[in-house]
């Protein structure tokens, strides 16, 4: 396949000029239209593309603003289509030259689009970040040197994995593979007793709380149908009988699976490294949050920063980590972007541990937060009214967090494949940042600071440097 599309586009005067009724300048799209940096996007997109013939790809623009509309709106992949297809605004943020009352591609290509771009997802965002940045250093002449660093997790929306629902899913999924494979060998179905096994669990099921001691019974009898089922697959295997790729990734899940749910069994306990929640996204680990609502949660842990204005993502992992590792990445992060370190840091308890209070020290860095050990009997007032108001600012990024779980949909994201979900985070991150910009300085704003001894007077668009501020 081959990218051949051209960036040009038509201005927002001429775009308007066929409806009836022209779009609104102050429109959310229009303004986000003007502020995506789309060539270089565009030229980013083309990395993807090493063949010189075949058929033409879709406009990166046409695409990712229309997952980019999807998740500012909450929309499915036929929502959002059909959306653009009845909005006039929208089909100027993705780039047509002109409203058409018709679908502009088919749904499906959303889904190819995600598996695309997942290579070039973190350079998309990168890109976009950067952009954000520019223009808010552009926009104001002075800048606090402060980072605020905490992490999160990005639930997926997956039925809660139980051990007997798995190992009866896993059960179901292994009769069917024997069943095809002894096809192909030619040979007899095995005995595998399917409807003593189907009479076990549904006597279970209906009624798994009324039955005291039987979910440890019942996780002992599906491991042995499924130990057994295994056990015929394995013999089939060496006979010369082959599975489809996706039953090949399915049985490798189930041999995980079943070790893990036998080791529990045999010692008792409930915990195991790695542990799969779910057969059709293996991928997905149980994070432990100690949250109200949810003490745990299964999906993605990113780490985020916020400096300036802008999140960047410091690290995105499907396994649980601790936040207080990545801290000096962090720090060297903030260095290549802006040639030096912050001048403070502000973060919960647990990216103040000793490693990391000596590396601040010894970077000259002020971390705020109180003191590690035992708190004392009498604090001084102006340390807790300090301490007090750098917890409020650190609050800054529980509100992002909050916004981008709230109104642009990770809290609960419902997607198949970890590239999607890596892509719906990073667009994620996207919008917060941009609207962000758009809120804060796409609206007539007045703003008058003091900065090292000078006086500046932020107006919409526009700085200027005044002799006297008045309060």
């Amino acid at each position: 396949m081959v990218y051949r599309h051209s960036p040009l586009q038509l201005s927002f005067e001429s775009f308007g000029a066929g409806l009836s009724t022209p779009l609104s300048s102050n429109n959310e799209w229009v303004q986000l239209a003007e502020v995506m940096p789309w060539k270089a996007l565009d030229e980013a997109y083309q990395l993807e593309f090493t063949k010189n013939a075949g058929r033409a790809a879709k406009p990166f623009r046409l695409l990712y603003g229309a997952i980019l509309i999807q998740q500012r709106m909450g929309l499915t992949d036929r929502g959002v289509v059909a959306a653009i297809r009845d909005t006039p605004a929208l089909q100027y943020f993705i780039g047509l030259s002109e409203y058409k009352a018709v679908e502009p591609f088919n749904y499906s290509s959303l889904a190819h689009f995600r598996k695309r771009i997942a290579d070039i997802s973190e350079l998309i965002m990168n890109i976009m970040n950067d952009t954000v940045r520019a223009k808010i250093e552009a926009l104001v002449p002075f800048k606090v040197d402060t980072v605020i660093t905490d992490a999160t997790a990005v639930p997926v929306k997956i039925k809660y994995p139980q051990d007997t629902v798995l190992l009866n899913q896993a059960r179901l999924n292994l009769e069917a593979m024997a069943i095809d494979m002894a096809h192909q060998l030619g040979v007899p179905n095995p005995r595998m007793y399917k409807r003593e096994a189907k009479h076990c669990w549904t006597s279970f099921s209906r009624h798994p709380k009324q039955q005291r001691g039987g979910f440890h019974k019942q996780v002992k009898a599906q491991l042995q149908y499924v130990r057994r089922d295994l056990r015929y697959i394995n013999e089939f295997i060496d006979q010369g009988a082959t599975l489809p790729d996706e039953q090949a990734i399915r049985l490798g899940v189930i041999r995980i699976l079943f070790d893990q749910q036998w080791y529990m069994y045999t010692h008792k306990t409930h915990h195991v490294e790695d542990r799969i929640v779910s057969l059709q996204q293996p991928y997905i680990r149980p994070i432990q949050r100690g949250k109200a609502n949810a003490k745990v949660e299964f999906g993605a842990k990113i780490d985020c920063s916020l400096s300036e204005g802008v999140v960047d993502i410091e690290r995105f992992d499907f396994t649980a980590f601790s936040e207080g590792q990545d801290f000096a990445e962090t720090l060297d992060h903030y260095y290549d972007l802006h040639g030096h370190y912050p001048d403070e840091v502000l973060a919960d308890t647990l990216y103040r541990n000793r490693e990391n209070l000596k590396l601040c020290k010894d970077l000259g860095i002020r971390i705020c937060g109180p003191k590690l050990g035992r708190h004392p009997k009498h604090v001084d007032a102006a340390k807790r009214r300090e301490d007090t108001d750098a917890e409020n600012r650190r609050g800054t990024i529980e509100r992002r967090f909050a916004f981008m779980k709230g109104t642009l949909g990770l809290d609960l994201v419902n997607t198949r494949t970890a590239e999607s979900l890596a892509v719906k985070i990073d667009a994620a991150i996207v919008l917060s940042n941009v609207l962000t910009l758009l809120r804060v300085f796409a609206i007539p704003i007045l703003i008058l600071a003091k900065f090292e001894g000078e006086a500046y007077q932020i107006r919409y668009k526009f700085t200027t440097r005044v002799e006297d501020m008045v309060a």
